[in-house]
């Protein structure tokens, strides 16, 4: 079983890589989202999913959605029958995204796709139960932490996350990527990952990216997003030039929050604009005790802070039906996990 493993992770990823060498990774992440399917990986094709869009009814161009997504509940339970490996011991335990732990955990059905981003090396796997189409998770090769606290002579040091998370956004027009950070969206906070997905066809933006282009406002080396129900921190540009900015600013900004550092988290946002030569990055500080919307059952991730609240218990599903969820609702829910960029 080992060696079959291997050989056909080893035979995927070479067919991969002439992909991407011939088209770009988007190209490469799409055919292996079709042989994921195709091995009944994937559990799911979005075709019970449904996404709902809400205006404010005064200003029209503020939008929010929701989506019913009844099989994300399901992803906590992993996507097949686990059972202890006789031929090798459980990494890490049983972490979800090790590799050692997929060849056991998922009976040879799970195969990923090797990509490396600077000194970084990275798998690229296609998620189970997806948020959107083409969504993957892309995980750092060892296992480390996703916490974001990484501090040096008490400055937070987030380049080197911004670096790759800036540079896979680039490589992959089309997507939008994220980091949600412990307490803030992450499932799995001991192996740090990003999660892209493509953009869905005819919405050519998110509502958050709607709000940043309306209204925003210049801060040093940073722009804030104005009117919006979380505070947003956003930098565009030139890809190193967005993460040199960024670094810089979230590194004074955690330099200005010291007191209460070890109670906040974040979110990071990234996608390839339209032009193709410039990325967008954004930046939204998050307190790990309110990991949870106001009455919302789901975590409030990358998607979440996007504008795209998920719904996936029964409750949810009556309550949107019953048009109990407007745009007032979803604005609350947002706004109950923000805090602020700087306090008194």
């Amino acid at each position: 079983m080992p060696q079959d493993f291997e050989r056909r992770w080893s035979e995927l990823n070479a067919r991969l890589l002439q992909i991407e060498q011939s088209a770009g990774l988007a190209a490469a992440l799409a055919e292996l989202q079709s042989h994921q399917r195709q091995s009944g990986f994937i559990k799911d094709r979005l075709d019970d999913v449904e996404r709902h869009s809400f205006h404010h009814p005064d200003d029209p161009s503020k939008i929010l959605r929701a989506q019913y997504n009844p099989k994300r509940a399901l992803r906590f339970g992993g996507s097949g029958a686990r059972r202890t490996p006789s031929d090798g011991p459980v990494r890490n335990d049983g972490c979800y995204l090790c590799r050692d732990n997929i060849q056991w955990q998922q009976q040879g059905a799970q195969l990923g796709y090797d990509i490396r981003v600077g000194d970084n090396a990275y798998v690229a796997l296609m998620n189970p139960f997806p948020l959107l189409p083409g969504h993957v998770v892309i995980a750092l090769r060892d296992h480390r932490s996703q916490d974001w606290l990484y501090q040096d002579g008490g400055g937070l040091e987030v380049s080197a996350l911004l670096h790759d998370l800036v540079a896979l956004a680039n490589r992959m027009p089309g997507y939008v990527g994220f980091y949600n950070g412990v307490d803030a969206g992450a499932s799995i906070p001991g192996h740090l990952h990003f999660q892209f997905f493509r953009r869905p066809e005819g919405e050519p933006d998110f509502p958050l990216e709607r709000a940043a282009r309306h209204d925003r406002a210049v801060n040093g080396h940073a722009e804030l997003a104005g009117d919006y129900p979380l505070p947003v921190a956003l930098w565009k540009g030139e890809p190193e030039d967005v993460v040199a900015r960024a670094s810089a600013w979230v590194s004074s900004w955690g330099d200005d929050n010291k007191a209460r550092l070890n109670g906040l988290t974040a979110n990071f946002i990234a996608a390839r604009e339209a032009d193709g030569e410039n990325v967008t990055l954004y930046f939204v500080p998050r307190d790990r005790a309110r990991p949870r919307g106001k009455g919302l059952s789901g975590l409030i991730g990358g998607l979440e802070v996007l504008g795209e609240i998920v719904l996936s218990c029964p409750e949810e599903k009556g309550r949107l039906d019953a048009g109990l969820i407007d745009y007032f609702a979803l604005e609350d829910a947002l706004a109950s996990v923000g805090t602020p960029f700087f306090v008194e």
